[in-house]
């Protein structure tokens, strides 16, 4: 009997922080009125093993819940259902971050400045989603055999999911071109799930929040904490790469 091959996987998982918006729908420049975020970040959470991730997040939630100097500050209203960073108590953000710190994961982050897009970007708000997501995993997912991409999405409508896979494809696909040594026969599959659905996603959520609050707000708090799991920073409008070795500088 011949044993079968073992099937190479990933798992990335997609979410952001601030919106691709730039215009209104009458022509009004958003992000000069400060009605709009300066930037878009995306973070890619990438796990050889998901359910792992699922079970690690979920144990460490269902713990803060019976943490009994935390259930004191607690809400009524608060019941953790999910890591949400822009909701959380500042308190379950730093047990998060600190966790995060011990996942089996890799995190690869884009800094997008939306006003130095090209203006069809800024135009069109799903096209500047979807044209940086790929550039955010066109060099993430051609050494494994099988990769499942997870886009945090609240909505569900097919056209728009449609559009954001036919951009994210668009630019895989032209960066396989120019570098034909990668796998070009991988299995590739999109799905779009709201962010509570996953512990990977709320990961995500998790580390673009604290990118964004650098970028957008100067405010480097929950970055410190989880820096060194970040293992690469694009900010691709201002060609400016940032790893550990070459890491982002930090002021308030």
């Amino acid at each position: 009997m011949t044993r079968s091959k073992k099937i190479n996987n990933q798992w990335i998982f997609i979410d952001e922080s601030g919106k691709p918006e730039v215009y209104s729908s009458h022509g009004e420049n958003l992000v000069n009125k400060k009605k709009a975020s300066r930037f878009l970040i995306l973070a890619a959470v990438r796990s050889e093993n998901q359910l792992e991730i699922q079970q690690q997040v979920t144990e460490f939630r269902l713990s803060l819940l019976k943490d009994t100097d935390l259930s004191k500050i607690f809400s009524s209203a608060y019941a953790l259902d999910a890591f949400h960073a822009q909701t959380d108590y500042p308190e379950v953000k730093k047990k998060f971050y600190e966790y995060i710190l011990n996942l089996p994961i890799k995190v690869d982050v884009l800094v997008i400045e939306k006003l130095l897009c090209y203006d069809s970007l800024k135009q069109n708000p799903g096209k500047m989603y979807g044209v940086m997501s790929g550039q955010l995993i066109k060099n993430l997912c051609h050494q494994f055999e099988n990769t499942e991409i997870i886009f945090s999405r609240k909505d569900s409508k097919l056209k728009l999911r449609q559009e954001l896979e036919t951009e994210v494809e668009r630019v895989r696909l032209d960066y396989l071109k120019i570098h034909p040594n990668l796998k070009p026969n991988l299995k590739l599959s999109y799905f779009h799930n709201p962010h509570y659905s996953h512990g990977g996603l709320q990961v995500a959520d998790y580390i673009s929040y604290a990118v964004f609050q650098v970028y957008e707000r100067r405010n480097v708090k929950w970055y410190q904490i989880v820096k060194e799991k970040v293992g690469k920073i694009q900010d691709i409008c201002n060609k400016k790469y940032f790893t550990r070795s070459n890491p982002l500088k930090l002021s308030t």
